[in-house]
């Protein structure tokens, strides 16, 4: 059952963000195949809301997420991963997408980004398991 956050902060049939500022976090919904254009948009607000609200706990729920491109992978890696680990994230849990090729390229990103410094990351098959470890204390 996909947890709903009080706060929406963008929707659209591919791609949901939401938030809960009082938990101090945040959750990504994606729904199939995504342009580029669309797919950095995405990223980019994610990138945005987890700033803006200062978020700890971040959910992305991947499941029904298609493979994106090579190149798509590393504009992510330039532009996107830097500022998830300069920011006030410390856990972020994925609902790996049933996408072979998709998991293979969040795994490329997490690896490829080496020391996380504060944060952490696991991949859960069961949400409320994932939003369990994500509440848990620091």
């Amino acid at each position: 059952m996909l947890q709903q956050l009080p706060s929406v902060y963008y929707q659209s049939n591919a791609f949901t963000v939401q938030y809960d500022q009082n938990r101090s976090l945040g959750q990504s919904v994606w729904q199939g195949k995504m342009s580029s254009e669309d797919l950095k948009e995405a990223f980019l607000l994610c990138s945005h809301v987890m700033e803006k609200y200062k978020l700890t706990r971040w959910l992305a729920h991947d499941r029904n997420m298609k493979a994106f491109s090579e190149e798509d992978t590393h504009w992510i890696f330039e532009n996107i991963v830097p500022s998830m680990l300069a920011g006030p994230l410390r856990r972020m849990a994925i609902i790996p997408s049933e996408d072979k090729e998709q998991v293979a390229s969040v795994d490329f990103l997490i690896e490829r980004a080496g020391d996380l410094g504060d944060l952490e990351v696991k991949h859960f098959e069961d949400e409320n398991k994932a939003l369990d470890w994500l509440m848990e204390e620091f």
